[in-house]
């Protein structure tokens, strides 16, 4: 059976499986800075990876099999499936090391980053107004991060390249839409994430690294939570695809920041994490540039059908 074209825009239902995405993956997030003070960090990845394409094997099969899901454009997959990979491994390494919401609050430069690579890897032509609101955001980020002063985090920058990796891969996403499915690309980095985490933890031991450092055998009842973080993050990526797929990116592209009430509310409940002042005064900054992006957007694209 093949799945039918989603051709229906549907706003409130894009905006209602954006919402429920955004819970799964941030409890998938909170999932990962428990397990990682436990396990190494390249297990709770291929353990993420491999668990995570459980929920998309109906998918594939509903569409017709692995036989629909070739790519136009092998060089590019492999660059998202680079950046992705480092954006995953980044993000992960960092969630024990750092509180939730800060990590959160910095990674949300992900718009400004996408904005400023638009220009050399797409062609796209940025005003004055985008610009400064870049500038902004970046402000923002500096309050936060603090260079500089006593109150520096390192892992900050580490937090700023995951989060470079990460917007250079929706960019190439953006330019993978026009040729390859959702559901191609998807898999491919799902894949791509087994192989890599796997092949590398096989290398390591093959090479004489001590296996405790590589993987760390879970007890039954972390087995269990492995195979839930797999599934809830699995079934958060299908969701936000079905959610880009029923409305547009001006529509659903706010509710991203409901991400850090639930940073918030994971980092306070389960780690005692309390947010800094230098986080209540850079976060509204780098929010408020990227709505004004998403606002100087929506603007372009009234007057490109106005125009056309």
């Amino acid at each position: 059976m093949r799945l039918p074209a989603m051709s229906l825009i549907d706003p409130v239902g894009g905006i209602y499986n954006k919402i429920m995405a955004i819970a799964l993956l941030s409890t998938m997030d909170a999932m990962v800075k428990g397990l990682d003070a436990h396990y190494p960090t390249l297990q709770v990845m291929f353990c993420r990876s491999l668990f995570g394409l459980l929920p998309q094997l109906w998918l594939i099969q509903a569409a017709g099999g692995w036989q629909t899901l070739a790519t136009r454009q092998p060089l590019l997959q492999s660059v998202r499936v680079a950046a992705s990979l480092l954006s995953l491994y980044g993000f992960f390494y960092l969630f024990p090391l750092m509180p939730l919401a800060e990590l959160y609050a910095i990674s949300f430069a992900a718009p400004l980053f996408m904005t400023a690579l638009g220009v050399p890897l797409l062609g796209e032509r940025v005003g004055w107004r985008r610009w400064s609101a870049v500038g902004v955001g970046f402000v923002g980020v500096l309050i936060i991060v603090q260079p500089g002063s006593a109150a520096f985090h390192p892992l900050s920058l580490a937090v700023l390249a995951a989060t470079l990796c990460y917007a250079l891969s929706m960019i190439c996403v953006r330019r993978l839409s026009r040729t390859d499915s959702d559901q191609t690309t998807i898999t491919i980095y799902s894949l791509a994430a087994i192989g890599v985490s796997g092949l590398i933890i096989v290398a390591n031991a093959a090479a004489g690294e001590p296996l405790g450092t590589l993987w760390v055998w879970p007890s039954a009842i972390d087995w269990l939570w492995m195979l839930a973080l797999g599934v809830i993050g699995g079934l958060g990526q299908i969701l936000v695809t079905r959610a880009w797929r029923l409305a547009p990116a001006a529509v659903l592209a706010p509710f991203d920041y409901i991400s850090i009430v639930f940073a918030l509310g994971y980092g306070w409940l389960f780690w005692r994490e309390i947010p800094t002042p230098w986080l209540w005064g850079g976060l509204p900054l780098i929010i408020g540039s990227g709505l004004y992006i998403l606002h100087r957007e929506r603007v372009r694209a009234r007057e490109r059908i106005a125009g056309s």
